[in-house]
């Protein structure tokens, strides 16, 4: 564990109500910034349903992985990279495709943990802290031989704000440290983001390689239902006009349909009588899409406004 003393540079800090109105204070005790994750056996990419890119794209990276001292040692890879061994990957695409599940078979598959980057204890209200903060996430995650796992990280690394905009001069330097610790990084960092468009592109140019994760198609979503109803005694034998039917929904609103199905299909007071039956899971299928349709059009709304 780094002496956060040392981060911090001593014990007087120049903080403020928000990053633009300076008072006065003392160091707290170390911030929680991140979590280590131990990988289960449950996280192992196999049990992922994702298309064949972005499979063979998954297989490609923890090759290059695998192989970074071959490749050193032939290519002298050193010479013209940052940092020896380090390998940035970014996963992008709609919420719920797997792009968290897949960090972390990731690292399942590197034998290593996940230390999640937490952005809430990352960013403070006080001057210089948070950049402090990213500094010490990366001093634990290297402690810990970890996979560094950063969720949404374009709220992190967004292109930089226009100077003369309020706080812009802090917000630009939170980014620039961001990137400098990625570089001196001699391990794997995991990004993920909904809204690839909104990287800065210094930090596009830091990242090894790109994963598209996509929405299922209907033969994936078949079998996403199919493995989200362990039970196949008491589900219908034939998934696919659910399937159908769920057209536009990602893995994780399907898991949402299946456990609310389930849900519904216990009501009885007699378990032996409880089932999932394709009506059930139609009805589900069709609040979510309904839920989906009306927070659109309230973000369509928002943006009029």
């Amino acid at each position: 564990m780094p002496d956060y003393e040392q981060i911090l540079g001593g014990e007087e800090q120049l903080p403020a109500e928000d990053q633009c109105n300076p008072r006065r204070r003392k160091t707290a005790s170390p911030p929680e910034v991140g979590l280590l994750v131990t990988p289960e056996p449950h996280h192992h990419l196999d049990r992922l349903v994702l298309h064949r890119e972005t499979r063979e794209d998954l297989a490609a990276a923890l090759r290059s992985v695998a192989l970074a001292e071959s490749m050193e040692a032939v290519w002298k890879l050193s010479t013209i990279r940052p940092m020896k061994g380090r390998c940035v990957l970014n996963f992008y695409g709609p919420p719920g495709t797997g792009k968290t599940r897949a960090a972390l078979g990731v690292a399942r598959e590197l034998g290593k943990p996940l230390y999640q980057v937490d952005y809430s204890g990352i960013v403070s209200k006080y001057l210089g802290d948070t950049a402090k903060h990213i500094v010490l996430a990366f001093r634990q995650a290297k402690d810990a031989e970890a996979v560094l796992f950063f969720d949404e990280a374009d709220s992190m690394l967004s292109r930089r704000v226009p100077a003369g905009e309020s706080c812009s001069t802090s917000i630009n330097q939170n980014r620039n440290v961001l990137m400098q610790e990625i570089d001196r990084f001699g391990g794997v960092v995991v990004m993920t983001t909904n809204l690839f468009g909104n990287y800065d592109e210094a930090m596009l140019r830091r990242i090894a390689r790109h994963v598209e994760f996509k929405l299922p198609d209907t033969g994936m979503r078949e079998e996403i239902l199919r493995r989200h109803l362990p039970n196949p005694k008491r589900v219908p034998e034939n998934l696919r006009s659910v399937a159908i039917a769920a057209e536009g929904l990602s893995g994780g609103d399907l898991l949402n349909v299946c456990v609310n199905a389930m849900e519904a299909g216990s009501m009885d007071a007699d378990p032996q009588k409880w089932r999932v039956t394709e009506a059930l899971l139609l009805a589900e299928v069709r609040r979510v899409m309904s839920s989906k349709e009306a927070h659109a059009g309230r973000k369509s709304t928002i943006n009029l406004n």
